[in-house]
């Protein structure tokens, strides 16, 4: 039997993602190779987004046409893998060999150490939740959130850097919390930890959370459309500094707001222990 004919339309919403992820891994390496990167690695960026609107719109057509299959379920698992796992961390380790980031204390190739990471964490996650998840819930940190954090705030450290040159006042003021965010010892101890809060017991969320995880997606859809037009054509458009200095403040607010999300989990986590709720 041809596989084809086991394929439903949420099935190619899903490979349509992995899709995205693959152009966006492409994207990444060939700033590295072509010398003059910085538009490519945004694009890159966008191209993640893509893959994740087609990890909300895959769900949704299966509710909608009430679509099942085994096949379908172990594409979701590796498109996720793909998309999620591995698509953030090569593009951080791009931006880094480029000299995205400062060196601070270590080298940027040793940057992949916290790939390596990432990724370890990421795909035993997703082997984890295949196994484990019951519906109710979860623990750890899904790889949607920890993909979405590498790559929104890339995008932030993009258009930071963008602004450098026609807001230096706005730059200057930032500039000590932008060290969070714009040096290779950041971005590794980040790599390092999101791949360890993948795994973590001590993240609780509940099946409302869970539900909810879809409002966080078409958050990031409708910030990509104003990101993109700016990325893409931005540098074509005088006076177009406004529109980047908007979407530096929001992905800025949104890098924020995941940190916020797994500080939710830590503090679930804690009352249910205090209850004595936790499973044993």
């Amino acid at each position: 039997m041809s596989v084809f004919k086991e394929l439903m339309l949420k099935d190619y919403v899903t490979l349509l993602g992995t899709m995205f992820g693959t152009a966006a891994i492409i994207l990444a390496i060939l700033g590295v190779l072509e010398g003059n990167p910085t538009n490519n690695i945004a694009l890159a960026s966008l191209m993640w987004v893509g893959a994740m609107t087609c990890d909300l719109l895959d769900g949704a057509v299966a509710r909608k046409l009430n679509q099942v299959n085994q096949i379908g379920k172990e594409i979701d698992s590796l498109s996720d893998a793909v998309c999620f796992v591995v698509t953030p961390g090569v593009l951080i380790l791009c931006a880094s060999l480029i000299g995205e980031y400062d060196e601070f204390l270590l080298p940027q190739e040793l940057v992949m150490i916290g790939v390596f990471v990432l990724i370890f964490g990421g795909i035993t996650r997703l082997a984890w939740f295949n196994v484990a998840n019951k519906g109710e819930g979860y623990t750890g940190l899904v790889t949607p959130v920890s993909a979405a954090f590498f790559t929104i705030s890339y995008l932030a450290h993009h258009f930071f850097n963008v602004l450098a040159t026609y807001l230096p006042a706005y730059y200057e003021t930032l500039q000590p919390l932008s060290f969070l965010f714009t040096n290779t010892l950041a971005m590794l101890c980040y790599l390092i930890l999101f791949g360890i809060l993948n795994l973590a017991t001590f993240l609780r969320y509940p099946a409302k959370a869970q539900k909810r995880q879809g409002i966080w997606k078409k958050l990031i859809i409708i910030m990509a459309i104003p990101i993109t037009f700016t990325v893409v054509v931005g540098n074509a458009l005088p006076g177009n500094i406004f529109g980047i200095f908007v979407l530096h403040f929001f992905t800025l607010i949104f890098v924020f707001c995941i940190i916020g999300y797994v500080i939710y989990g830590f503090l679930n986590y804690l009352m249910l222990k205090r209850r004595g709720e936790l499973e044993k």
